[in-house]
């Protein structure tokens, strides 16, 4: 299977692999289905961002999984309800916090039963409300970066329960301004902006939530050069849950379709996170970071810097700047179907991936324009 995003897709082109739903007790299609105008339509009101498709010769191409689809829903089902449990009540509860704890011992157990802890950020990605995919996804990147630390299983649950809570303080502020469809202006800016300190007076009251998780939730929009918010702390005066929020926060953000504007790919959103190591993000922890998520996750086509076309075919938690890719195409790199190693071959350390499909600067190739197109 190769991943489409949503303005390549195609009528005519056969589903890999199901989308669920937002609410997850049917898919909104199919494996198998074979795409419409239509339907394609469909999907982008629902806020898909793209589709795995088939494609021949890339049948046993399967993105990395890093939570089983029905355990990530029983996840997500489970801490929306809790989610609606805090917008109804002025304080949060001892027995929802330790529900929420749960959550983030699940998550826990479900990364450290792994393998392999490369995230596909496409695969984890929900089709719920934003609130809610975004808090989950955060938690696992949060947990994945604490367990590259090497940070123990106590901490890694408080992690994952300060991911999960960190946007808590959001229930406290106007609706409309949450869901504006464009820019807030710089006083609706500064209404967002009290919503660590409101998310930590929410949690202040229950005696089984941590001082380091409640620093998390208050510190995850410090900026290491002191630009950030609620108190513009710099450097390593920001809690190291702050920091490692604070790179997770942003990574998941960005490659999200938001009401204003389209998702970002991974490698872009990487490449924003790289350029803004000692302004805005820990370089040490961006270290990290890099260690743990696919820039080019399985399936993605890609044009390499000679101009070849190939596809994504697996990815090296060394590097995932150099992934190992399928030709689509016949070039002097070799035949259509040849693998080249681009993290180990010293043959091709001159080749680079110069673009994604998806973003405006892949050029077309007589044998991916339908892909393409």
């Amino acid at each position: 299977m190769i991943y489409v995003p949503l303005n390549n897709a195609q009528p005519g082109m056969k589903l890999a692999k199901s989308i669920p739903s937002s609410i997850g007790y049917f898919s909104l299609l199919k494996n198998g289905e074979v795409l419409t105008s239509s339907l394609i339509e469909k999907l982008r009101e629902h806020g898909i961002d793209g589709v795995y498709v088939e494609l021949a010769g890339s049948e046993d191409i399967e993105p990395s999984c890093i939570m089983e689809p029905e355990v990530r829903q029983q996840i997500t089902n489970e801490f929306r309800k809790l989610y609606t449990d805090y917008l109804t009540r002025p304080a949060i509860s001892y027995k929802a916090v330790e529900a929420t704890k749960k959550i983030a011992e699940n998550i826990v157990d479900q990364v450290l039963g792994r393998d392999e802890y490369l995230v596909d950020i496409m695969e984890i990605k929900g089709y719920d409300s934003y609130t809610y995919s975004h808090s989950l996804n955060v938690g696992i990147l949060s947990i994945l970066m604490a367990n590259e630390m090497g940070i123990t299983r106590n901490r890694l649950e408080d992690i994952g329960l300060c991911a999960l809570m960190h946007d808590i303080g959001k229930v406290d502020i106007p609706i409309q301004i949450i869901n504006k469809n464009g820019p807030v202006t710089d006083s609706e800016f500064a209404i967002i902006k009290t919503h660590p300190e409101k998310g930590v007076e929410r949690l202040r009251k229950c005696f089984n939530v941590s001082h380091e998780v409640l620093q998390g939730v208050q510190s995850h929009h410090e900026k290491v050069d002191g630009t950030g918010y609620p108190y513009g702390y710099k450097g390593t005066r920001i809690p190291m849950f702050g920091r490692i929020l604070a790179v997770s926060d942003v990574y998941d953000a960005l490659t999200s379709q938001r009401s204003y504007r389209g998702a970002w790919l991974p490698n872009q959103a990487i490449e924003y996170i790289v350029a803004k190591s000692d302004a805005q993000f820990d370089r040490d922890l961006v270290g990290n970071f890099m260690h743990i998520v696919c820039a080019y996750p399985a399936g993605t086509v890609v044009q390499l810097s000679d101009g070849s076309p190939a596809v994504v075919v697996k990815n090296f938690s060394e590097n995932v700047l150099r992934p190992q890719v399928r030709l689509l195409e016949s070039t002097e790199l070799g035949p259509k179907g040849a693998e080249i190693n681009l993290f180990e071959d010293r043959e091709y350390f001159h080749l680079t991936v110069k673009a994604v499909l998806g973003d405006a600067n892949f050029e077309l190739t007589p044998g991916v324009a339908k892909i393409a197109q």
